[in-house]
C-alpha cells in the first residue's frame, strides 16, 4: 500500500495549536460564530446552533473504517462520552454536541490512529465518496478500488497550497450504482464495463443545481489524478471568489459561458497539468486483498444480508433512522467486530453502513446487533443533520424524519413500496432532496394562522444513470402534516396494487399532486 507521506501527515498536523488557540477563543465568546467557521470548518469542525457546542467529523477514506480503527473508535466513544452520533451522505461520521477541549483532543488522537480530518470542512476537497461494496461485489466487473484509494490519498495533498471551491467533492461509481451521484458532483468518475472510467466535471446540488459535463470518455484509470488536478487549477483561476455562495465549481460553466466553453477550457488545463505533472497511479501500489474465507451457506439471503465474490463471505447493510445509531447498540457493534478478522464498515453515501468480511455465523451475530436497522429504502431514506444542529438549517429534517417513520409503523401499512425519501433542512440539499424521487427541503410557510414551519416537497428526482433529473417542487406542506402526508400515500399504494412507487407515479402523477394538493399548508 502506498499510504501518504511523512510529510505530508506532518503537514497535516502542523496548525493545530492554531486551531486550538482559536477553538478556545470562540468557546470564551472571543470570536463570533460566523468568523470561527471559516477557523474551525478546515480541522472538521463546526460549531452547532446556539453555539455552545460543535460537531467532530471524522474523515474516513472514501468511507472505510478499517478493522485496525475499529477498537480505537469504540475506546473515543467511551471516553469522550459521544452519544450524538451521525453517519453522513460524505461517508464520514460526525459527532456532535461536543465541547471545544473534546473537539481539538480527538483531532489529535484520529491523527494518532491514522483518521486524518483535516480538509473535513471549510475550502478543500472533501471526502471522496465511492461504492461501499467495491471490491467484494461479485457482480462488478472490475475492481476500481485501488483508484478510490489513490485519489483519497491525493485529494489531502491538496488540502493546503492551491486555492479552491469552497467544497470539491469528488465521487467514484461502478455498475449501475449512482448513490454517490458521480453525474453531478464537482468531479466524478464513471466505471465502465471495458475497465475505463467516464469523467463528469461542475455538477453539483443546492441553489442553482448543475448537471457535470462530461470531460473525458473511457479514460485510463491510471490517468484520473491528472483530472483532478486540473479541476482544481481551472477553479483558482476562474472560480468566483467575490460572493461566496457561488464559489463552487458549477458556477463555472456560466462563468466560462456554457457548458461546451467549459469543456474546452478543461482539456486546456488538462493537457498543461500532464505536461507538468507525474500523477500517473501505479494500481499495484494501493492494492489491498483479503484472505479470509467462509463456507458459503444458501440460507443467509435477504435486504441486509448479501454474498461478496470472496468465497465464503458475507457483507450486512445496517442504516440506522437518519443515520443516527444509538450509542449503546453502536459500541456493541464495535466491541463484536473488534474480536473478527479482516471486518471494516463501509459507510454508504446514503447515510448507511455496510459490514463486510463475515462468514455466514458472523453475518448473523452482526444481523442480530443491526436488526433495529433498516429493513427497506423506505426506512433508510436520507436526512441531513437539521436546524435543532445545524446553524444555518431552517427545519428540523432530522425530527420529521423520525415522526414520518414513526406514523407509517403505526398506521400497520406495508412501507416497502414506499420510495427512500430525502430530506434536507433548508435548500441546500445536504440531504440530496433534489436527487429524490421524493424529496423534502426546509421552509417557512405563511398562512391563515400565521408563519409555519413546513417544507416544500418536491417530486420526479433520480439519479440513475441515463434518467437523471432534479426533483421539482409540488406542493408546501406544514411539518406536521407530512406524516399523515406519507401514511395516506402508502394507503394509496396499497389500495392501487402498487408494486413500487416510481411505477405506480408514472401512471398516477395526478393522483400524487391532488393528493399533495390536499395537504398544502394554505
Amino acid at each position: 500500500m502506498a499510504g501518504i507521506s511523512e510529510a505530508l501527515k506532518r503537514d497535516l498536523i502542523a496548525d493545530l495549536p492554531v486551531f486550538k488557540e482559536n477553538t478556545r477563543k470562540f468557546y470564551a465568546k472571543e470570536i463570533a460564530v460566523n468568523q470561527y467557521k471559516g477557523l474551525s470548518g478546515p480541522f472538521g469542525s463546526y460549531a452547532e446552533r446556539g453555539a455552545a457546542t460543535g460537531m467532530s467529523r471524522w474523515r474516513f477514506p472514501a468511507g472505510i473504517i478499517n478493522h485496525g480503527q475499529l477498537s480505537f473508535l469504540a475506546a473515543a466513544i467511551r471516553r469522550y462520552h459521544l452519544t450524538d452520533i451521525h453517519f453522513t451522505t460524505g461517508e464520514s461520521i460526525q459527532f456532535h454536541h461536543l465541547d471545544g477541549d473534546t473537539i481539538v483532543r480527538l483531532f489529535q488522537e484520529c491523527y494518532d490512529h491514522g483518521i486524518y480530518n483535516r480538509g473535513g470542512g471549510g475550502d478543500h476537497p472533501r471526502n471522496v465518496v465511492a461504492p461501499p461494496l467495491r471490491g467484494i461485489d461479485p457482480t462488478e466487473t472490475w475492481d476500481i478500488s485501488p483508484y478510490v484509494t489513490a485519489a483519497s490519498e491525493y485529494s489531502l495533498t491538496l488540502v493546503k497550497g492551491i486555492r479552491l471551491p469552497r467544497k470539491l467533492k469528488n465521487a467514484f461509481s461502478s455498475g449501475a450504482d449512482n448513490r454517490a451521484h458521480v453525474t453531478y458532483k464537482d468531479m466524478g468518475f464513471k466505471g465502465l464495463d471495458d475497465g475505463t472510467f467516464d469523467i463528469f466535471a461542475a455538477g453539483g446540488l443546492g441553489p442553482n443545481p448543475k448537471m457535470g459535463v462530461q470531460v473525458g470518455s473511457h479514460v485510463d484509470p491510471e490517468e484520473i489524478l491528472y483530472y483532478i488536478k486540473a479541476m482544481a487549477m481551472l477553479f483558482s483561476t476562474y472560480g468566483d471568489y467575490n460572493k461566496r455562495s457561488h464559489a463552487r465549481t458549477r458556477y463555472l460553466q456560466e462563468i466560462l459561458g456554457g457548458a461546451d466553453a467549459f469543456r474546452e477550457k478543461f482539456l486546456t488545463f488538462l493537457q498543461k497539468t500532464k505536461e507538468t505533472e507525474k500523477l500517473t497511479i501505479d494500481p499495484a501500489l494501493y492494492c489491498h486483498a483479503v484472505h479470509k474465507t467462509g463456507v458459503p451457506d444458501d440460507t443467509l439471503s435477504g435486504y441486509r444480508v448479501g454474498r461478496q465474490k470472496q468465497e465464503g463471505l458475507y457483507y450486512v447493510l445496517y442504516h440506522p433512522t437518519g443515520g443516527n445509531p444509538a450509542q449503546a447498540d453502536f459500541l456493541s457493534l464495535l466491541d463484536y467486530l473488534s474480536t473478527l478478522a479482516e471486518t471494516e464498515i463501509r459507510l454508504s453515501p446514503d447515510e448507511g453502513a455496510y459490514i463486510v468480511n463475515l462468514t455466514a455465523d458472523e453475518a448473523r451475530q452482526v444481523l442480530a446487533l443491526t436488526e433495529d436497522g433498516a429493513k427497506n429504502s423506505f426506512e433508510a431514506s436520507v436526512s441531513c443533520i437539521g436546524a435543532a444542529v445545524c446553524q444555518v438549517g431552517l427545519q428540523d429534517s432530522q425530527g420529521l424524519l423520525g415522526k414520518i417513520v414513526a406514523a407509517v409503523k403505526a398506521s400497520g401499512i406495508d412501507s416497502s413500496v414506499l420510495p427512500q425519501l430525502r430530506i434536507s433542512g433548508c435548500p441546500s440539499s445536504c440531504g440530496a432532496h433534489q436527487a429524490g424521487t421524493i424529496g423534502f427541503y426546509g421552509f417557512v410557510k405563511k398562512t391563515v394562522d400565521g408563519m409555519v414551519p413546513a417544507f416544500v416537497l418536491t417530486t420526479g428526482g433520480s439519479e440513475r444513470f441515463g434518467s437523471e433529473k432534479f426533483g421539482e417542487k409540488a406542493a408546501v406542506i406544514a411539518a406536521t402534516e407530512i406524516p399523515a402526508f406519507i401514511v395516506n400515500l402508502a394507503g394509496r399504494l396499497k389500495r392501487d396494487g402498487a408494486v413500487d412507487f416510481s411505477s405506480w407515479l408514472q401512471a398516477h402523477e395526478d393522483d400524487f399532486l391532488l393528493l399533495a394538493k390536499e395537504f398544502e399548508a394554505k
